[in-house]
């Protein structure tokens, strides 16, 4: 089982769409989307290790503040708790929030950045 499909069943958990990447036509709110920020691979003599390290960044969209404050916290248990098939370790690095205007609506959003240790 790969990282991103592991990483999205489990946040499908909490009720709403989950992509990695962009969400493709109109997908409603809250939603979850997921980006690879960068990966290191460790390398011994014998070749390449089979525990990698990515960053994660987790975007959670909302129209109202309200949903993006109680699904924030949500999504950082939920997943800084997970310990099973690839991942070995999720570990939170920083939250910050946000905001974008689209069609007249302001969607909040909150971006979590985490660390995942894996089996590659």
């Amino acid at each position: 089982m790969s990282l991103e499909f592991e990483l999205g069943v489990l946040l499908e958990t909490l009720g709403h769409p989950v992509v990695w990447g962009l969400f493709d036509g109109d997908v409603g709110f809250p939603r979850i989307s997921l980006h690879r920020v960068g990966t290191v691979t460790r390398y011994a003599l014998q070749g390449r290790a089979d525990v990698e390290t990515a960053r994660v960044q987790v975007n959670i969209d909302a129209l109202s503040y309200g949903e993006l404050i109680s699904l924030g916290p949500q999504a950082s248990h939920l997943l800084t708790g997970y310990r099973s098939g690839s991942v070995i370790r999720i570990k939170e690095l920083s939250r910050r929030d946000g905001s974008s205007e689209t069609g007249g609506e302001v969607v909040r959003r909150q971006m979590l950045d985490v660390q995942v240790r894996y089996r590659a």
